[in-house]
C-alpha cells in the first residue's frame, strides 16, 4: 500500500513538472516583416572601437548606412535599399545593399557603383534628397540569403562565395542584430590560398538616423570588409 502511494505521488509529480519543461518556440515573422526589420537594424552609424580596445591589431573601422530611393520611380514594397559608406585609415568603400524577400529567407544583394565620387556624403542629406540613379549601380552583384533566428539574422555564401577581379573569391559570413553587425569576409587568391580572415564586430554608436539629422561617417562595409587592408585584393562586386 505504501509503495502504491509512492508510485502515485511520483506519477503525479512528473505530470506536474512536464508542462514547466515545455517552452514556447518563437515563430519566424513573415518575410515582408523580416526585410523591413533587418534593413532597419542595418541603418545607422557603427564602429568596432570596442573590438579594437580588446585587440589593437584589428583596424578601427566606422560604418555609416542610410536608406535611399532609386530614380526608376517604381519602388518595390518588398525591397529595402541601403547606401553604405566605409572607411578606415587604409581604405574607403561605397556600396549599394538591397534587401528583398527570398524563397526561404531574406535576399541580400551587394553591388558597387560605377561612379561613387558623385555619391560620397549622401547620408548627410535629408531622406527625400537621398536618391540614386539606377544606371550608376553595377549589374553584377554578390548575394547571400539571411535566415531569421530570434533576435538576429544569419547569412553566408559559403563555400562558393563571390568572385573577385583578381581571379579569387570572397566568402562572407554575417550576423545582423539590433545593435550591431558581426562580419567575417574570407578572401582567397586565384590559387585558393586564404589571404584575409579578419572578423569585424560593428556596434551601434548612435540611434538609427532620422531623416532630418544624418551625419555622414565613412565606413568599412560588410561583405568585403577587409578588402583594402591587404592592399592586394580588389572586389568586383563587394
Amino acid at each position: 500500500m505504501n509503495k502504491l502511494k509512492i508510485y502515485s505521488l511520483t506519477f503525479l509529480f512528473s505530470v506536474l513538472i512536464v508542462p514547466q519543461q515545455s517552452r514556447a518556440v518563437a515563430s519566424a515573422p513573415p518575410f515582408s516583416t523580416q526585410v523591413k526589420e533587418v534593413a532597419q537594424w542595418f541603418a545607422g552609424f557603427f564602429d568596432n572601437a570596442q573590438q579594437v580596445a580588446n585587440n589593437p591589431t584589428v583596424p578601427l573601422i566606422t560604418m555609416s548606412n542610410c536608406s535611399v530611393k532609386l530614380t526608376d520611380g517604381n519602388p518595390s514594397a518588398n525591397t529595402q535599399n541601403i547606401y553604405l559608406e566605409q572607411n578606415s585609415t587604409a581604405f574607403e568603400r561605397i556600396s549599394f545593399y538591397s534587401f528583398s524577400e527570398g524563397n526561404s529567407g531574406v535576399n541580400l544583394s551587394v553591388r558597387s557603383f560605377l561612379n561613387s565620387d558623385t555619391l560620397r556624403g549622401l547620408c548627410n542629406q535629408l531622406e527625400e534628397q537621398r536618391i540614386i540613379n539606377t544606371s550608376n549601380i553595377a549589374t553584377i552583384s554578390c548575394n547571400l540569403e539571411l535566415q531569421w533566428e530570434p533576435n538576429r539574422y544569419i547569412g553566408t555564401n559559403a563555400p562558393n562565395g563571390c568572385p573577385t577581379s583578381t581571379g579569387g573569391k570572397v566568402v562572407s559570413n554575417v550576423t545582423f542584430f539590433e545593435n550591431g553587425v558581426n562580419s567575417l569576409d574570407q578572401i582567397f587568391n586565384a590559387n585558393g590560398n586564404l589571404i584575409v580572415n579578419t572578423p569585424i564586430e560593428f556596434r551601434r554608436i548612435n540611434p538609427i538616423p532620422e531623416p532630418s539629422s544624418i551625419l555622414g561617417i565613412l565606413a568599412l562595409g560588410l561583405v568585403g570588409t577587409v578588402t583594402a587592408v591587404s592592399g592586394k585584393v580588389k572586389h568586383k562586386s563587394t
